[in-house]
Formats: structure tokens, sequence, C-alpha cells
């Protein structure tokens, strides 16, 4: 039987509103395979981005296990969860998170920097996934100076620049026109072909997950049967 990437069991994570506690995921089990394409769908509420978080290593479950290559994330302290999602996970956000006082190249350049890379190394790597990406002459623009769409190619740059297995995209077209929004679902499924990466995607866009290997629907804070 081939070993899961991920397997998310019994998965519960909750917040606290006040004196209300609000109940996001109750009793996930999920499994991806390794090289496969998963799109999570579903209202908003419904939990996606909380299971992304908890997949990822942002945030704990309260109850339930994440495990990545059969390591479960619960039993990592801070220093071994932060490696972890520094080299073994690229992330991918609707709102892109580049940092405004770092160029195209810098901000590409800060995971493998994190990691303590030779910067002639990451350098090399930055700028042959900019060029990738189609922004080859974009290299010294800070994310002011970029549009939404090239800011998004700044971010999946960035997200492979330490070459992980895995990439975590949350709504990843969310805050693009539908033209651009096409363009960066054709640069992903390109790349994460070229690479054979596992790739988990939260979406309301039914053209990227409609290319996905499988399509999971939250409801409720439930995988729906």
């Amino acid at each position: 039987m081939i070993e899961p990437l991920i397997q998310a069991e019994s998965i519960h994570k909750g917040y606290s509103l006040g004196r209300r506690r609000l109940e996001v995921l109750r009793g996930v089990d999920l499994r991806v395979d390794t090289g496969e394409f998963v799109a999570l769908q579903g209202s908003s509420g419904a939990g996606k981005s909380t299971l992304l978080h908890l997949i990822g290593g942002l945030d704990h479950p309260d109850r339930g296990t994440v495990r990545i290559r059969a390591a479960s994330l619960q039993t990592m302290g801070p220093a071994e969860l932060a490696r972890f999602r520094n080299r073994e996970v690229g992330f991918i956000f609707q709102a892109f998170h580049l940092m405004p006082e770092f160029d195209a190249r810098e901000n590409v350049m800060l995971p493998g920097r994190m990691a303590r890379r030779s910067s002639v190394e990451v350098q090399a790597e930055a700028d042959a996934l900019l060029k990738r990406v189609g922004l080859a002459d974009r290299l010294d623009h800070r994310p002011g100076e970029l549009s939404g769409g090239e800011q998004q190619r700044v971010a999946i740059a960035r997200a492979l620049v330490n070459r992980p297995g895995l990439i975590l995209a949350d709504e990843p077209t969310g805050n693009l026109d539908s033209r651009t929004g096409e363009e960066i679902v054709q640069l992903l499924l390109e790349i994460r072909r070229e690479r054979g990466m596992t790739l988990v995607v939260a979406t309301h866009d039914a053209r990227l997950a409609g290319r996905a290997d499988r399509v999971v629907t939250l409801v409720d804070g439930l995988i729906e049967a």
C-alpha cells in the first residue's frame, strides 16, 4: 500500500469568539497521495483555509492528527516545525503577502535565506524562477510597482525556491480578474507537472477545481460524502 504524503485524521478545530465557540472543523479525515492535485471547495466559513493551515503546520488542531510522510506535526517542537514549513511546504496566499520593502528577487530569496542557503545559490534559483514565471524583466521591482497578477507570480516563485514537495495554495486566483486568474491557473499546473509536486488548493474558482485530480467538498466543517 502506498504511504500517503498527507494523512489528516479526526481533525477538530474551533475558535472562541467572545462567549461563543465556533467549531470550524468537526472530525475531518483527509488523505492526499504524493503527486496528487486536490482542490478543497465549499462555501465561505466551511473550513477550507483552516484545514490548509493545519496541514501546513501554521496552526494546531484541537483534536486529531496531521501526518506528513508519516511524521506527526503535533509531535514537532517549534524549531522543527519552522524547519518543516520552510523546507517541505510552499505557501501561496490570496493576498500575496509579499514584503513591500523588498524587490521581487529579494522576496523570492527570503525562504532560501531563512534556510541558511548561500546567497549566490539562492539568488540564482530566484532569478531562474522569476524567469520561469515570466518576470525576468521585473527582478528589481517592488510589490507596489507590480500588478496583482505579477505579485502572485512572485509569490509562486517564492513558494518554489526551496524546492518543496508540497504546495498549499489558499484562493490563489481570488484577488485576480478572470483573465489573469486563468494565466495563474495555467502556470500553477505547468509547474506542478514539471516538478512532480503535490498540490492542495482551497478555491472557489471552478476552472481551477475542474482541473484537479480530486475535489473535496467541505460542508459545515465536515467532508461531504
